[in-house]
């Protein structure tokens, strides 16, 4: 009895129209697989240890010194602007980049004696990608500012303030020091 499905009867065998094959599909495909699984981990070993950053194009802006001086803050006083310069004058912050991305300030706001002073920036701010010749810049206040916050008090000499400068991409760098 012979036929395409049963295969011919030989002396008590069996033996079908097929060929040995060999099982490369299941080897490939467990090749695949554990390269895959070997990809896989090295990228996300890389992020979490830190090898591969996300963040390599962004600004990476701090604030790296300040001098606010007390008698240039207080309830009378004539503006609530601030302009960034290259070179410091009266009271300032000191913002540097050490990131390969420029970044724009766009706020500043002191917290004093319980209240919260915003100022508003005049003309622009943008603070150049590291080795730029604007990677560090100034904020610069003139010297009648107004601190306008409800319940507000003119500054003090030693007395501690804290602030925020927001930059146009929504980060907030903290600050805080000592009017002079």
């Amino acid at each position: 009895m012979t036929g395409p499905n049963l295969g011919r009867w030989t002396g008590g065998k069996i033996e079908f129209g097929c060929e040995k094959r060999r099982a490369i599909a299941p080897i490939l495909a467990t090749v695949l697989t554990v390269a895959i699984a070997v990809l896989a981990s090295l990228g996300v070993s890389g992020f979490v240890f830190g090898t591969v950053s996300l963040s390599q194009v962004a600004p990476q802006i701090a604030m790296s010194g300040h001098s606010l001086v007390a008698s240039a803050f207080g309830t009378g006083g004539g503006t609530t602007t601030f302009t960034c310069t290259t070179t410091p004058s009266g009271a300032y912050l000191f913002l540097s980049n050490s990131g390969g991305a420029r970044g724009t300030v766009a706020g500043v706001t002191i917290g004093w004696a319980g209240t919260n002073n915003a100022f508003t920036l005049s003309g622009a701010c943008t603070i150049g990608a590291l080795g730029s010749p604007t990677s560090n810049m100034y904020i610069t206040f003139p010297s009648s500012n107004r601190l306008t916050a409800p319940g507000a008090i003119d500054a003090l000499s030693g007395q501690t303030y804290t602030g925020t400068i927001t930059l146009s991409d929504g980060v907030k760098i903290l600050f805080t020091g000592i009017w002079e």
